[in-house]
């Protein structure tokens, strides 16, 4: 666990629970609206015990992290998160990123390519629009944008109660996780979101790029993954089947199979 203090706010990362060695390569993940670094426990643990230094971000605030003044756009997270990784001692990281934390990776690694060394960009778009009510809801009536994202985030076999990792409740989990968000931040989160056109960004990245969609994604559907990967020079498209929006919870080994692999041929290619 690293926490820092980022001009003057707490800022937190888990490390998978191993410490980090100079010697290997770095992975930085970047969760979603709402979330913190708890959603990668399962990809962020396995990769730390298999040769990389892993920084499982909470972005200001969520999770362990402070809010801080002045974000209004994606652009502005990535500029925080770019901050972070200096401070940490992590120059160079691969980029990990599922829903507005891909957004951000992406608009990362255009703005400073040289702090990228891959990318992989989870349930994202180029666009990622968001209806005015559940803007709305989630200052007004925030227990009704909490049940609203989680069962319009996950697929159908969530919904069933089954899950991949035995005892977890995803649907009772992935309430609480946004539950545990403030009004004002599930909010804003979702606002930059929505402002958000990665066109731009994507016609810049130049370092290998990984796009996994979940063929049961309703907040970002195939065809914005698809798109992505279109618009990213030389990306790699993958589909997950019967996969929701949730694609660290719902498809935890099928994700960590997709990373391993990404990840050990960027390193195999430097």
């Amino acid at each position: 666990m690293t926490t820092l203090d980022l001009n003057g706010h707490r800022a937190y990362c888990h490390d998978g629970g191993v410490a980090w060695d100079p010697a290997r390569p770095a992975v930085a993940f970047l969760h979603g609206a709402g979330g913190d670094h708890t959603l990668w426990q399962q990809q962020s643990r396995a990769l730390a015990h298999h040769g990389f230094n892993v920084a499982a971000l909470d972005l200001p605030g969520h999770g362990r992290s402070e809010d801080v003044p002045g974000l209004e756009a994606v652009a502005d997270y990535a500029d925080w998160v770019a901050a972070f990784l200096e401070a940490a001692g992590l120059p160079r990281a691969a980029l990990v990123g599922h829903s507005l934390g891909a957004c951000i990776a992406l608009e990362l690694a255009a703005r400073q390519p040289e702090r990228v060394t891959a990318l992989a960009l989870l349930a994202s778009g180029l666009t990622m629009k968001v209806s005015p009510e559940l803007l709305r809801d989630t200052t007004e009536d925030k227990p009704r944008a909490v049940d609203f994202i989680t069962a319009f985030a996950h697929g159908k076999p969530a919904h069933l109660g089954h899950a991949p990792t035995p005892g977890n409740w995803m649907m009772g989990s992935g309430a609480a996780l946004i539950a545990a968000c403030s009004a004002d931040v599930l909010h804003r989160d979702f606002a930059v979101c929505d402002a958000w056109d990665g066109a731009a960004a994507a016609a810049e990245v130049q370092c290998p790029t990984l796009v996994v969609a979940g063929a049961a994604d309703r907040m970002t559907p195939p065809r914005a993954g698809k798109a992505i990967a279109d618009a990213v020079t030389g990306a790699r498209y993958e589909l997950l089947p019967a996969t929701g929006h949730m694609i660290p919870s719902e498809a935890p080994r099928q994700l960590l199979r997709l990373l391993q692999d990404f990840l050990r041929k960027v390193q195999a290619a430097a």
